[in-house]
């Protein structure tokens, strides 16, 4: 009993200790935020701020906080680079008026000479409030060393010291705080990509089932290089305008619009329309660059040539290079035909592969593991859609080598048919039923007339 009673004394104690201690932090991190409010030079903090005004040498560029992020509103309207504009908010507000930061507190004309702001160039307004009170921060000379600047609050006389980089942000142009997004969608929303340049017409889609990977539609039905379509999608999220050309687009001809290079169309969410399309006009020289033009606002500007030069030129660009989509391990029996000559391997009911059906000789599962594994680490080299896979130049009409695979549950076989080496030392094959010839390393018709002999 009295074991209990000092027990429970000491936690009364260590309660009361530790709500005490709990009561001290808060009283200071109290008197932290007071001390910190008091010596800033502004008395808001920077969400508060609703609209900027920034002036330098006779231009003014003027931005307003709206629900969907920053505009700049002068002297064009358009979408605002919202990471840009808090940059420059925080290099601002963290301006202090204490006594460490005030380089004069009653300055003398030949002083505000001597810090630049008897005739300041470079001014910021912030203003705040439903009745937009303003405040406004002058902006002298830099100084020569420690990365700050001289600056004063209009209709106030001391002169302060604040970040260098609040000045140097203040006097950036238009384009800095521009959005300069080309693609201004979530890429994992991309459902749908088509793609017209030269002689290509392309579509991909991911399937309606929920499916990760992209299939090409059009001009053949094949698997697509998923990595590769995200890699496209990727290029243009993630691109930036390079110079803003024109605030309209109406004069197309100029910029080679009116016939473009290329046209992309991004779908979204399963929508029946492209969300945003893309136009790749001329190519300027002098720029380095191409003028392209966006279904979504109304200019033109100059894309990167490197992003230009990312857009596909033949469907075989996104083209998987997968040779096979079967599952080694979920087969049920394979066959390999060389003129008259054939190997057939079929498996048993105990999962054991036999020769020539369900009762013939065994063979070793190694042997077995050892040609599929081999078997499906070939990839496609490239593809050659030059002629029909009927041209004797191929050799696939009749096939040197024939490959049949049964997986698990299927009654068609998948195919693989062998012809004739290439010049460049691969060989042309074909599978599936998109007619279009393959070039595969020769090694595989080795595996395939060797293997089992």
């Amino acid at each position: 009993m009295r074991y209990f009673k000092t027990t429970f004394l000491w936690i009364i104690v260590l309660t009361a200790i530790g709500g005490y201690s709990f009561f001290d932090f808060e009283q200071t991190r109290l008197e932290e935020e007071r001390k910190d409010k008091e010596t800033r030079l502004f008395p808001f903090d920077p969400i508060e701020i609703l609209r900027i005004t920034l002036k330098k040498e006779g231009s003014q560029i003027a931005l307003e906080r709206w629900d969907t992020g920053w505009k700049i509103v002068e002297p064009i309207e358009a979408k605002a680079e919202d990471e840009a504009v808090e940059k420059f908010l925080g290099y601002v507000t963290d301006s202090r008026n204490d006594a460490e930061y005030v380089m004069d507190p009653e300055p003398t004309d030949k002083r505000l000479k001597e810090f630049g702001l008897n005739k300041p160039t470079v001014s910021v307004t912030l203003q705040t409030g439903s009745d937009l009170k303003s405040y406004t921060l002058l902006f002298g000379d830099r100084a020569a060393s420690m990365g700050v600047a001289f600056a004063r609050l209009k209709g106030a006389k001391p002169v302060y010291r604040v970040l260098a980089s609040a000045r140097s942000e203040a006097n950036k142009d238009v384009y800095y705080f521009r959005d300069k997004t080309v693609l201004r969608l979530n890429p994992v929303t991309v459902d749908q990509l088509a793609i017209t340049r030269d002689e290509l017409s392309l579509r991909l889609k991911l399937p309606a089932s929920g499916a990760s990977k992209w299939e090409i539609e059009k001009p053949v039905k094949a698997v697509a290089d998923n990595a590769r379509v995200f890699e496209l999608v990727g290029t243009f999220v993630n691109a930036k305008v390079k110079e803003f050309i024109a605030e309209t687009k109406d004069d197309p001809s100029q910029y080679g619009l009116d016939k473009p290079k290329a046209v992309l169309h991004f779908w979204t969410a399963g929508a029946p329309e492209p969300a945003v399309t893309l136009t790749v006009g001329n190519r300027s020289p002098e720029k380095r660059g191409y003028y392209c033009a966006m279904s979504d606002r109304n200019n033109v500007f100059l894309l990167e040539e490197d992003t230009v030069h990312a857009i596909p030129r033949q469907t075989k660009d996104l083209r998987s290079r997968e040779l096979f989509f079967f599952d080694k391990d979920n087969l049920k029996r394979f066959e390999i035909h060389q003129g008259e000559k054939a190997h057939v391997f079929v498996k048993d009911v105990a999962k054991e592969w036999r020769k020539n059906n369900a009762s013939g000789e065994m063979v070793s599962i190694l042997i077995i593991n050892e040609f599929l594994n081999e078997l499906v680490s070939y990839k496609i080299e490239d593809f050659d859609s030059s002629s029909p896979p009927t041209d004797k130049k191929f050799g696939l009409d009749p096939p040197s080598v024939k490959l049949l695979v049964w997986p698990e549950g299927s009654v068609a076989p998948v195919y693989l048919n062998i012809g004739k080496k290439t010049p460049r030392g691969y060989v042309f094959a074909i599978s599936g039923s998109d007619n279009v010839v393959m070039e595969l390393d020769g090694k595989i018709e080795r595996l395939l007339t060797s293997h089992f002999d």
